[in-house]
């Protein structure tokens, strides 16, 4: 069923593998956002975070129910709460954000989770209304909220729609009910549709998340998946590859399956090749979107100024702040959160400090590493000195195995990068933090996307 061109030639395989040989095959979350990818945070229990400026700044809320948990997620959720422990928890989200300065520009809002709309409509009224009574949000600005099928309703929309949410993320990640039983995801084909139905007709801009590589999923069925949300209009999907960790259970279906390279490539060729034949064009690394439809309106804000400091404030249980040159990442424990804020006292429990090989990265990372130019001239604005002198080696072998274009003036992931785009990010990242990767790996089940499940 699938061109030859969807797998790819051995011969391409090795070249990359040679050229990547020395970089860790996973990160604890996607490399272009670092340092979370590589997150060697410090300890500091209540520090004080500087209050984000004035002028124009970012805000993420983290809101962490979810009804069941998928044996692929990663982050920090809480399952089987009750509604009390929900209204304590958005009360403390009330307190947290008096943090910011009144009146403060918001130039994005996106609230994550967890499934946000696991909170009663009422409840997520009362975070929105906390969030822009304290705010004022810029001119053009898309604020998102992240959803579930088994858990939106037409209530939440219309919270949505009275503070201005203008984007809605979906997470479906498969319709084939074998595979959704595998990672323990409790929803149906048909609710997700009807889902996607409900979302589509409230006129906001309507993205949907899939995952490809799940245990027991074939490229036909992922195709089939991906083919019924074209045809339903959906006007923006996001394309994942299974992120496995040891912290992931769905390692433990997986097995102790090698790195598999070519499996990787050949998936991510496919899934481009695919999602362009619908009509969608790849506008990131995992981003796909129809570019005749409102979707085409949203762009994620920077969280950062022209010197690479950080304009992100982060509330909600493990939330990160990036403030200046510091990432400051709250108590992950739900309770200790909660008490924290309730006595008054910061909810920060680690800290990052970027030094300069830090900030290289970062430059880097949120340019080449996720699917735009970089341009010679701002590096050297920023460092006072050229890319090449700081990584000109590297430089050589990743044009060498055609993984970057480079016209002098402009660096950019090649066609074959992109299919390795987080493993040419992390080639980038400084020695102690690809150290700190590489020492995990022994003790984890670092696994590709193969689609095969352990017999």
């Amino acid at each position: 069923m699938f061109a030859e061109h969807d797998d790819v030639d051995p011969r391409v395989v090795d070249l990359v593998a040679e050229a990547l040989a020395d970089v860790p095959r996973a990160a604890y979350s996607v490399p272009h956002v670092y340092p979370a990818a590589a997150p060697a945070y410090a300890p500091a229990p209540a520090a004080l975070r500087p209050h984000p400026p004035s002028d124009r700044f970012s805000l993420y809320v983290h809101l962490p129910y979810c009804r069941y948990r998928c044996t692929f997620c990663h982050f920090v959720v809480r399952v089987g709460a009750d509604v009390t422990a929900m209204q304590r928890y958005a009360s403390a989200i009330t307190k947290e954000l008096e943090w910011i300065p009144a009146g403060a520009q918001l130039s994005q809002l996106y609230v994550g989770g967890g499934t946000p709309t696991v909170l009663p409509p009422e409840l997520m009224d009362e975070v929105r209304s906390a969030v822009f009574a304290r705010t004022d949000a810029a001119s053009g600005a898309v604020h998102t909220v992240e959803t579930s099928p088994e858990t939106i309703s037409q209530a939440h929309l219309d919270v949505f729609r009275r503070h201005g949410i203008g984007r809605v993320s979906m997470g479906i990640q498969s319709l084939e009910r074998e595979v959704l039983d595998t990672v323990h995801r409790d929803q149906t084909s048909e609710g997700a549709l009807g889902a996607c139905a409900l979302l589509l007709d409230s006129g906001l801009i309507v993205n949907t998340d899939l995952i490809y590589g799940l245990p027991g999923q074939t490229r036909e069925s992922f195709l089939f998946d991906l083919t019924t949300l074209a045809e339903l209009g959906v006007p923006s999907l996001t394309l994942y590859s299974l992120h496995v960790t040891e912290r992931t259970p769905v390692a433990r279906v997986l097995g102790d399956q090698p790195f598999d390279l070519a499996g990787l490539m050949g998936w991510r060729a496919f899934v481009k090749r695919s999602a362009e034949d619908l009509g969608y064009t790849q506008t990131r690394w995992h981003s796909f979107k129809r570019l005749d439809t409102i979707a085409r309106t949203h762009q994620f804000e920077r969280d950062f100024d022209n010197q690479l400091a950080g304009t992100q404030f982060g509330v909600g249980l493990s939330a990160r702040s990036h403030l200046g040159r510091v990432m400051y990442r709250n108590h992950e424990v739900h309770d200790t959160y909660i008490d924290r804020i309730e006595r008054g006292e910061s909810p920060v429990q680690q800290r990052f400090d970027f030094e300069e090989d830090d900030l290289m990265t970062q430059f880097i990372a949120r340019s080449l590493g996720d699917g735009k130019p970089l341009h010679r001239a701002e590096y050297e604005r920023v460092f006072g000195r050229s890319i090449d002198s700081d990584f000109g080696v590297l430089l050589d072998r990743l044009r060498r195995a055609a993984l970057i274009d480079d016209d002098g003036a402009t660096l950019l992931l090649a066609e074959r990068g992109k299919l390795v785009y987080d493993l040419v990010t992390l080639a980038f990242y400084p020695e102690r933090a690809r150290a700190w990767l590489s020492g995990r790996e022994s003790r984890a089940a670092f696994v590709s996307v193969t689609g095969k499940a352990k017999p």
